[in-house]
Parts: structure tokens; C-alpha cells; sequence
């Protein structure tokens, strides 16, 4: 049974149309009221030849008998194979006839076209509440597993949550809609400067993900999960991360950045503000050589030898540094615990706060030259 033609979408249709006409065109509801007109003041009138063609009996008025029944011609709007209403253009029939069976076919094309736009502009407002909920923490456990079986399209276990972030903590806009839309079934939405795609079933496998991020921007991965209490401790962990983007280190050539990879990221935009510029002061006197150096010394497993490597230095001189950022900061990079300890205030110190144009750019965080 197809969809009742709404009122707005009747006149939006109408007034497409009436400009390069002469004639008044109305159109009626299958029970005969008027719900869009050329003529405001016809609207709600009742129109009985309208309801008899609704019924099947033939439109055309030679005499009108009263205002609502002028002579013209009536015909069914037919559309998912149902009478949706009646089109009716005022006039002599042997001259609206002809002009009445090109507008029917010319107002059943528009009014599919919006409805495809309408139900279009249903389902994102449908995904965006969807995964915003999902993000925000208001969905969890068996509701999300209800909401996701419900939906169209339906997402079937195992799913998988991905947010497209932009350089620089800008507007994801124009890097999102270079990435195409997977294959698999999916929901896809825009809030929060991100773009979020959730995948589901035979979707979350590698050859079907979403293509590589656009230059300069980076997709936040929350890997595959099989139960809904497995989704909603993903998505709210990447929408902490898509919050605070100035943490995230540079992804690499695919832009890929995986959830089970940025725990120590996570740790950090989850702390307080006050708590994380305390830790952040921490590193507040090394220059970026050396929160450079520390990040590979991390990358490194501690090793001095492989951290001279990476930085194309002297051992020495990695040493040297390392020696200084323990007499800077009263915390020995050598030393696991304290190590930890830098590494999350090296992180907390590419917070900054919104505006702060010293504050280290989103995703090129440490990337100054050594000396």
C-alpha cells in the first residue's frame, strides 16, 4: 500500500510546475480534499469528481456546477501501485486534456524523485541519531544489538566503527566525502568535526574497510566486535579520541589509526582538564628534540642503539639526551615506571587548548627536525 501524499510534498510539486503555466492545477487526496493548489484559496475545499476518480470513474468536467467543481480535467496520481491522489487542471477539456496527461507523468517523476530525497534525508537523520547515541554512551549492551537488527539496512554481528578526522582538528567535511562509502551494509553519519561509518557483518573484513584516509587525515579504527557491550566501549573511546584529535599521533602511510594501538592516548583524553595540564607540565622545559627522542626511545623498546638509529645520532649523543631530559624533568626515561610517565605527559602536552596556535597541530604532533 503505497505512502498518503503529504500536503508539503503536494505543493512543493505544484509549485515546481505552476510557473510555466496558465491554467490553475490542484491537487486532491483520494478522499476528494484539495491539499495543494496554484489557487490558496482552494485549499481544503472538497472536490467530489476528485474522490469519484479516486474510486476509478472517468475526470473530466465540462460545466462546473460550483467553485470546487470548474470545468477541467481530473486524473489519478498513481504511485507504488496505488492512487496517491488526483491531479486537476482548470479549463476548457479539449484544451487542458492533452496538457493534463504530460503534467500526471511530469508530477509522477518529481513526487518519486522527492520521496526518494525525503526517505534519503530520513535515514542520515536516522544514522546520525543512531551513532551519535552510540558515541555519546546512551546506547548500550542489548539495545544496541536491537537498534542495529532493526535498522535498514539491517547490520548483522561482527561490526566495526570507524571515524574519518581531518588535519589539524578542522571540519572532516572535504576529506569524508573523498573516501567512498564501503560495499558492505553500513550507517554513516557527521557530527563532532568527524565523519562515522559502522559496518557490519561480512563488511568488517580488511578487503572491504573503507579506503585510505585522504592526505593529511587519519581513520580511528575500533576494530571488529561481535557483542554489543563490545561496540559501545569502542565507540565511546573513539569518540573521546575524536574529541581531543591534537593527541593522536601521525598515523602511518595507510592513515590507519587502531584503537588497541592508542591506549595511552585514550588515558589522556579521559583525564580532566586540570589533571591533564598538570601532567602535561611535567615535559613543560624539554624542547622537541627531546619529546622527539622520547618517542623513539618508546618506539624502541628502551634500546639505546636502535634509538641512535632511528634519529640518525651518535649513541652518545641519544645518551646525552636522555641524560638531559632526566635532569630536566626529575624522571629517567631508562627507568620503566618513570618512562610511563613521560610518555603520557609528552602525550598530555600536545592537548593545548582550543585556539592555541603554540599548541601542537592535530596528527603532526613531534615531527620538528632534532636539532
Amino acid at each position: 500500500m503505497p505512502l498518503p501524499l503529504s500536503r508539503e510534498l503536494a505543493q512543493r510539486v505544484i509549485d515546481q510546475v505552476a510557473p510555466t503555466l496558465e491554467f490553475n492545477i490542484n491537487v486532491m487526496d483520494p478522499a476528494g480534499r484539495i491539499i495543494a493548489s496554484t489557487d490558496p484559496a482552494r485549499i481544503d475545499g472538497f472536490h467530489a469528481v476528485a474522490r469519484a476518480v479516486a474510486l476509478g470513474e472517468p475526470g473530466i468536467v465540462h460545466d462546473g456546477g460550483s467553485p470546487t467543481e470548474r470545468a477541467g480535467v481530473n486524473l489519478p496520481l498513481r504511485l507504488e501501485g496505488g492512487i496517491v491522489g488526483v491531479l486537476g487542471v482548470t479549463g476548457p477539456p479539449e484544451r487542458v486534456a492533452p496538457l493534463a496527461q504530460v503534467l500526471v507523468m511530469t508530477i509522477v517523476l518529481l513526487l518519486e524523485r522527492e520521496r526518494e530525497m525525503d526517505e534519503a534525508a530520513r535515514r542520515d537523520a536516522a544514522d546520525r541519531e543512531l551513532l551519535a547515541r552510540l558515541v555519546s554512551g546512551e546506547l548500550t549492551g542489548r539495545k544496541i544489538e536491537a537498534s542495529l537488527a532493526a535498522g535498514l539496512p539491517e547490520l548483522p554481528p561482527p561490526w566495526r566503527l570507524q571515524a574519518i578526522l581531518a588535519p589539524g582538528g578542522t571540519d572532516s567535511a572535504t576529506a569524508a566525502e573523498d573516501v567512498p562509502p564501503p560495499r558492505a551494509p553500513h550507517r554513516r553519519a557527521r557530527f563532532g568535526g568527524a565523519w562515522w561509518i559502522l559496518t557490519g557483518g561480512r563488511g568488517t573484513g580488511g578487503e572491504q574497510e573503507p579506503a585510505d584516509a585522504p592526505a593529511g587525515a587519519a581513520i580511528l579504527d575500533g576494530g571488529p566486535c561481535t557483542t554489543g557491550g563490545e561496540l559501545a566501549g569502542s565507540a565511546q573511546a573513539l569518540g573521546a579520541l575524536a574529541a581531543a584529535p591534537r593527541l593522536l599521533p601521525a598515523p602511518g602511510a595507510s592513515g590507519r589509526l587502531r584503537l588497541d594501538e592508542l591506549a595511552a592516548e585514550l588515558s589522556v583524553a579521559c583525564l580532566p582538564p586540570a589533571t591533564a595540564a598538570a601532567l602535561a607540565g611535567r615535559v613543560a622545559p624539554l624542547r622537541a628534540e627531546h619529546l622527539h627522542t622520547l618517542q623513539a626511545f618508546a618506539a624502541a623498546g628502551g634500546s639505546v642503539s636502535e634509538t641512535a638509529r632511528e634519529l640518525f645520532l651518535h649513541r652518545n649523543t641519544a645518551m646525552q639526551r636522555l641524560d638531559r631530559i632526566r635532569q630536566l624533568t626529575g624522571l629517567d626515561p631508562r627507568i620503566p615506571a618513570e618512562a610511563q610517565t613521560l610518555h603520557l605527559a609528552a602525550i598530555a602536552s600536545r592537548r593545548g587548548e582550543p585556539g592555541d596556535p603554540s599548541a601542537p597541530s592535530t596528527m603532526d604532533n613531534m615531527h620538528s627536525s632534532d636539532d
